[in-house]
């Protein structure tokens, strides 16, 4: 099994090192990194020439994350992929290990196998998200379910849904919402990455953007599929409840 690595970069230069050292610090070694700069001048193409025959890049300019995306992934080869920004890292060195042994015993009709983010503050961790799959669809309605920096997706999957780039925000819950269906998620039982609080969707200055690219969103993609999305949030309850442990007499 092999990963992609997906890292889109624009003047990234105080945080990159840290991403791309946990990429290469995993004791699975086999993927790539595929690196899409947008002609950066703040040090970040220095720091890349650094890692100079371990990651792919292009550096030309772009009309955004989504865009970029695009671009890496019609270079990506491997099986799964993951999108990390250039200030996210993996949780841990054996993420990789231990998401392929997860990722194996996956249906083929499993496009989108998701963890625990991490969130925090220079490295340092205050939050995690860590849905169950009913909170996931129940999401779903409102915004992305699952987060998306600790999800492997499917790379024939992303290769047939693509972005839109006209995106700034929301590109990634527009992928997802055109995407996904009641038996196609997956829950991965780790932690697998760290993302830096402060990007474009927490950006108070872009918030009226993202509420008017989500709301496009949903009643472009999500509004048809409300009823598929509802139910098959009952139905993990259901299971979730059916599973809890019960009281003994």
């Amino acid at each position: 099994m092999k990963f992609s690595i997906i890292i889109a970069t624009k003047n990234a230069a105080p945080y990159l090192r840290r991403c791309l050292n946990s990429v290469l610090s995993q004791e699975y070694g086999i993927y790539e990194i595929i690196i899409q700069d947008c002609a950066s001048q703040d040090g970040t193409s220095e720091i890349l020439e650094e890692f100079k025959g371990r990651i792919d890049l292009r550096s030309e300019k772009d009309s955004g994350v989504y865009d970029a995306w695009n671009r890496a992934l019609a270079r990506a080869s491997g099986d799964w992929a993951i999108f990390l920004g250039a200030d996210d890292c993996f949780a841990a060195c054996d993420v990789l290990m231990q998401a392929r042994a997860y990722l194996a015993r996956m249906p083929e009709y499993t496009d989108f196998a998701y963890g625990a983010l991490l969130t925090g503050r220079n490295a340092q961790i205050r939050t995690m998200i860590d849905r169950t799959e009913a909170e996931v669809y129940r999401i779903f309605l409102s915004s992305i379910g699952f987060p998306f920096p600790a999800t492997f997706s499917r790379l024939a999957a992303l290769k047939k849904y693509a972005f839109d780039a006209r995106y700034r925000i929301a590109g990634d819950f527009d992928m997802a919402a055109r995407a996904v269906r009641s038996d196609n998620i997956a829950r991965l039982p780790l932690a697998v990455s760290y993302m830096e609080e402060g990007g474009l969707s927490t950006n108070k200055k872009f918030r009226r953007l993202l509420l008017a690219e989500r709301s496009r969103v949903i009643r472009t993609h999500i509004l048809p599929k409300a009823a598929m999305l509802l139910q098959t949030h009952l139905e993990y309850l259901r299971m979730e409840g059916a599973a809890a442990p019960h009281d003994t007499p």
